[in-house]
């Protein structure tokens, strides 16, 4: 019954195209029985066609309909070359694992291309999503992907399809990547992006406006100089200074390379007063780090802190804290420890520590009964925090024992140890702005 259901609504979709045939004169299906033939291939694999997408797995009845009608009545059906004819290649390309069968399928994307085109014209439109397809699915052919979209983008301008702007623009980092152009080139293949991009946004293209985050990720693979980045983010922000997802982007990605440039400043005030968070605290604080204010940056630090909710990042800024008070020696050991609250696994913050012990030896140890022992015993300690450090934390292992190779270099051998009645192990301690407790130890 189902297939009998089947053909009955073949042969009215046959009426259906008959009917069609008679009032169109852009669609083809041949005459007498070549167009019955090609009107029941298509009504077929369409039929099919539409089940088997759901499943991403195409029948051996549903492809040989296809290739009957690609083949026998090529004017009969645009939606037979794009979307379906790609859609079904492209599946089959991305489920097979044989390398030649793999190569197959995406030579017969590119056929369906070409023949969508040379039946039914718009080459510039359909050059473009070609070179689009060999991106996506061989990105090892970036050179002749990138010169089809280029030539639909440079035909269509404002008009290009969303998907050929984005593969050319990945196509271009990978010209660039692969010295293949300039940096130059490549800046001014993403300036044309750009622009198109701003123009359909501009227009309320929600396409554009979704895509428009994975071009200017692309972009910063390019590599770009301050100028550059300023150049990007500058007008986004004159347009809206006070969108804050444009300001929290451009703190971001300035604040790498571009603290100094005006377009950072104002974007970091512009979100502290808009939306005072522990970023904007944080990036202002940076500024006055820059400017050489400490003491003020250290406040806003703080309040960073006060508005922080993860205390990994809280450990973070601790650190950095510590990292600019270093001139008082006491003040930064104690953001260091602050951190360590935290994040006990901080390695870089237990070595830290550990620095400042060291390089307060000499002021410590000018009023000890035995300044070698007082020194001795400093660096033991330093010693076992850089222990600690590695222990906790692996990624700091070579700098540990970096440190540790210094202090071991200064300590005693068992000789001179001795002569202070101290054997190796024995319970040592020191007091100076800090207290230690350790163990002795020889070279």
């Amino acid at each position: 019954m189902k297939r009998i259901a089947f053909w009955l609504a073949v042969v009215g979709f046959i009426s259906v195209y008959s009917q069609v045939t008679a009032q169109s004169e852009s669609l083809n299906y041949g005459s007498g029985k070549d167009s019955i033939a090609c009107v029941e291939n298509l009504a077929i694999y369409q039929h099919r066609y539409k089940n088997e997408e759901k499943t991403g797995t195409f029948s051996p009845e549903t492809m040989n309909a296809w290739r009957k009608a690609f083949n026998s009545c090529p004017q009969s059906s645009k939606n037979m070359y794009v979307p379906h004819g790609v859609n079904m290649f492209t599946t089959l390309y991305r489920n097979e694992k044989d390398a030649v069968k793999k190569q197959k399928y995406l030579d017969t994307i590119l056929l369906i291309y070409d023949r969508r085109i040379e039946n039914f014209g718009e080459e510039n439109k359909f050059i473009g999503l070609k070179g689009a397809d060999l991106m996506l699915l061989n990105p090892a052919k970036y050179e002749e992907a990138f010169n089809m979209c280029k030539k639909s983008v440079d035909a269509l301008g404002n008009k290009s399809e969303v998907k050929t702007l984005v593969m050319y623009m990945q196509a271009n980092v990978s010209k660039f990547e692969n010295n293949s152009c300039t940096k130059a080139e490549a800046l001014q293949v993403y300036q044309q992006i750009a622009s198109i991009f701003d123009a359909n946004i501009q227009k309320g293209s929600q396409a554009h406006e979704k895509q428009l985050p994975v071009v200017e990720n692309m972009f910063l693979q390019l590599k770009p100089e301050c100028t550059d980045l300023v150049a990007l983010y500058e007008p986004q922000y004159k347009a809206n200074p006070q969108n804050v997802d444009v300001l929290k982007k451009i703190i971001s990605n300035l604040g790498k390379t571009c603290k100094d440039s005006d377009l950072y400043l104002q974007a970091v005030v512009s979100l502290d007063k808009i939306e005072p968070s522990a970023l904007s605290k944080r990036s202002i604080a940076e500024m006055y780090v820059d400017k050489k204010q400490n003491n003020t940056a250290i406040n806003y630090f703080k309040e960073s802190i006060d508005l922080e909710t993860d205390n990994n990042q809280k450990a973070e800024t601790y650190y950095r804290m510590a990292s600019i008070t270093m001139g008082s020696a006491s003040t930064s050991v104690a953001y260091a420890q602050s951190a360590l609250k935290l994040n006990p696994n901080m390695g870089k913050a237990h070595l830290f520590i550990a620095a400042q012990y060291v390089n307060s030896i000499n002021s410590c140890i000018d009023k000890a009964e035995y300044p070698d022992v007082a020194k001795w015993t400093i660096l033991w300690a330093a010693v076992d925090m850089c222990n600690k450090a590695k222990s906790v934390d692996p990624s700091v292992t070579s700098q540990a024992n970096s440190q540790i190779a210094n202090y071991r270099a200064h300590f005693p051998d068992a000789e001179a140890l001795f002569g202070y009645n101290i054997t190796e192990g024995a319970s040592m301690s020191f007091s100076c702005w800090f207290t230690v407790n350790t163990t002795a130890k020889v070279k």
